[in-house]
C-alpha cells in the first residue's frame, strides 16, 4: 500500500511565492522594456604643445587648454571649435579630427576619443581691417551674390565653407572694405556622408523648408567662418549680410558672449525670414550691434548698397 505524504507549511509557501510572482510580473517585464542609458564616450582634447588658443564645444559650455578629459554620450553628434588666443591662429587638427581642415570640426565620440588643435604664430597684418560676410538663404547658393560682387568688388569674393576662406581677399578700394561669402552646407555633407557609409539614401528634402537644419546649426557654420576671416584680419571690423534663415542664424550666432562675435558691428536682413517657432527663438535685437531691416533681394546692389551707408555711419561701415 502507497502512503502518499502531504506537506501542507510547502505547499502553501509555493502558492504564496506564484501570487506574489502573478502580480510582481508585469512590473518585472516593464523593467525589461525600459530603454538602458546611452554608454559613455572618454573624450580626451587638448592643444598641441599647449599654447596658442582653447577648444570650445558647442553650445560653448566648455573652454579647454591645454588638455582636458569629458564624458559624452557614446555615438553622439558633437561640434567642438579650435580658438585661437590673440597674436595666433588656427593651423589644423590632430587625432580624431585630423583631415578636417577650418576651426570647426563635428564628430561623433565612441569609446576613448582623443584630438587636438594646433596653433601657430599669426603673422597677418595687425592693421585694422573691414569686411563684409554674404549670407545667402539656405535654399540658395553662395552664386545669389555674383551681381554684388561683380559691381562692388570686381567679380571677386571668396566663398568660405566650414570656416575655410577658399581663394585670395576680394578688396573694395573706394569703401576700403574687404568681401566674402559664406556656403552653407556643411551639417548637410555630414548628414549625407553618414547615411552613404550606412548604405542609406541621401535625405534631400527642400533645403527651403524649416528644421532640415536647424538655425542653431547654420550659426555654427557663421561663427566657423568669422574665425576664418579672423584668420586673416585679426583687427576686424565685420558686417553681416543674411537672407532668409541665415538672418536668423547671425542673430542667433550674436547671442553668444564669444570673443570672435564682439567683432561684428553690423547686420543688415534681407526679406523677413518665415520660420515660425525658429524666428521667435533666434530674432532677439544683438545688442552692441546696428540692426537694419530691407525689403531686398541679393541682386539689388544699389538698395543693398544704400542701407549699408545707412547702417552706422558714425562707425564707418563699408557701403
Amino acid at each position: 500500500m502507497r502512503h502518499h505524504h502531504r506537506f501542507p507549511v510547502f505547499n502553501y509557501g509555493l502558492k504564496l511565492f506564484f501570487a506574489r510572482l502573478k502580480w510582481a510580473l508585469p512590473s518585472l517585464l516593464s523593467l525589461a522594456v525600459l530603454p538602458l542609458p546611452a554608454p559613455a564616450a572618454t573624450l580626451g582634447v587638448g592643444v598641441a604643445g599647449g599654447l596658442g588658443g582653447r577648444i570650445g564645444n558647442v553650445p560653448g559650455d566648455m573652454e579647454c587648454a591645454p588638455y582636458c578629459i569629458a564624458e559624452t554620450s557614446d555615438g553622439s553628434l558633437l561640434s567642438l571649435f579650435a580658438l585661437p588666443d590673440e597674436g595666433y591662429r588656427f593651423d589644423g587638427w590632430e587625432g580624431a579630427c585630423a583631415g578636417t581642415l577650418g576651426p570647426l570640426c563635428t564628430l561623433r565620440p565612441g569609446g576613448d576619443t582623443r584630438l587636438a588643435a594646433r596653433f601657430a604664430k599669426n603673422q597677418a597684418s595687425q592693421a585694422s581691417a573691414k569686411a563684409l560676410l554674404l549670407l545667402h538663404g539656405e535654399g540658395a547658393k553662395n552664386t545669389v551674390w555674383n551681381e554684388f560682387a561683380k559691381q562692388r568688388f570686381n567679380d571677386r569674393c571668396p566663398v568660405i565653407y566650414g570656416g575655410v576662406v577658399l581663394g585670395d581677399d576680394a578688396y573694395d578700394p573706394q569703401n576700403k572694405a574687404y568681401c566674402y561669402r559664406i556656403a552653407f552646407g556643411y551639417y548637410d555633407l555630414l548628414q549625407h556622408g553618414e547615411a552613404a557609409a550606412k548604405g542609406l539614401p541621401p535625405s534631400l528634402g527642400d533645403p527651403e523648408k524649416p528644421g532640415r537644419v536647424p538655425v542653431r546649426q547654420l550659426a555654427y557654420e557663421v561663427r566657423a567662418a568669422v574665425l576664418g576671416i579672423l584668420g586673416r584680419h585679426p583687427k576686424l571690423s565685420l558686417t553681416l549680410v543674411g537672407q532668409g534663415r541665415a538672418a536668423l542664424a547671425a542673430q542667433s550666432f550674436m547671442q553668444a558672449d564669444t570673443a570672435e562675435r564682439k567683432r561684428i558691428v553690423g547686420l543688415l536682413v534681407l526679406r523677413e525670414p518665415r520660420d515660425g517657432g525658429e524666428n521667435h527663438r533666434a530674432a532677439r535685437r544683438p545688442k552692441n550691434v546696428s540692426l537694419l531691416k530691407l525689403q531686398a533681394g541679393p541682386e539689388q546692389v544699389a538698395k543693398i548698397s544704400a542701407a549699408l551707408a545707412q547702417l552706422a555711419p558714425s562707425r564707418r561701415m563699408p557701403r
